[in-house]
C-alpha cells in the first residue's frame, strides 16, 4: 500500500469520525502496529460506522467481519475518554501469550 493511500485513509477516518463529541480527540497509532494494518483498521472502522445506518443485519455482519479481521491482524481500537484519545494498539494473540508463558515456566 502506497504512503499516499495510507495518508488518505487516515485523513478520511479523521474527517469522518473525529466530529461532534469526538472532535477534540486525537489518534494515536502504537509503533508495534504496522502502518498498513493501521490504515486497514481505520478503513474498516469507518465502513462499519457507515454500515450502522443501513439494515441491522447488514451492520451486524459487517461489524463481526471487521472485528474478526482486526483480531487476525492483532490490532485493537481503544477509546480513552479521559485522555480524549483513540488508539490503535497491538493486541497479542492468545496463542502467543500461552507460548510465552510456557517458555517462562518450563524454559
Amino acid at each position: 500500500m502506497k504512503k499516499e493511500i495510507i495518508d488518505r485513509v487516515i485523513d478520511g477516518w479523521k474527517n469522518h469520525l473525529l466530529q461532534g463529541e469526538l472532535q477534540d480527540y486525537q489518534l494515536e497509532i502504537d509503533e508495534k502496529v504496522p502502518i498498513k494494518f493501521a490504515a486497514l483498521a481505520l478503513h474498516l472502522d469507518s465502513r462499519t460506522v457507515k454500515a450502522s445506518g443501513k439494515a441491522e443485519e447488514y451492520y451486524e455482519g459487517y461489524r463481526e467481519a471487521a472485528i474478526e479481521i482486526l483480531s487476525l491482524l492483532e490490532v485493537e481500537i481503544v477509546q480513552d475518554d479521559q485522555m480524549r484519545v483513540i488508539s490503535l494498539v497491538y493486541k497479542e494473540n492468545e496463542d502467543d501469550k500461552q507460548e510465552e508463558l510456557k517458555q517462562h515456566i518450563w524454559g
